[in-house]
């Protein structure tokens, strides 16, 4: 598909962008660029997506999916909760 940019050069977009939908213009080596469909987060939310944090959901969900979850009504889940309030 071949866009042409008017005298303000601006483009017109497929159907499949969505009107007000955010997009990321990326610039790639070999010239050419490739148009990201972006959303918003709300600013207090962004912690959640660090790679840190999503490393640290990716195991958690792991180790659930291999039986290692300890429910937090058992003994163990109650100590553990304990141990995370510090008594």
């Amino acid at each position: 598909m071949m866009l042409v940019p008017d005298a303000r050069r601006r483009v017109t977009l497929p159907a499949s962008f969505k009107a007000g939908q955010p997009v990321n213009i990326e610039p790639l080596e070999d010239g050419t660029y490739r148009l990201v469909p972006m959303v918003a987060l709300p600013e207090n939310q962004l912690w959640a997506w660090r790679s840190d944090v999503q490393s640290s959901i990716e195991t958690s969900l792991q180790e659930y999916r291999e039986g290692k979850g300890v429910p937090l009504d058992s003994a163990r889940g109650e100590a553990f909760q304990r141990k995370l309030a510090g008594k």
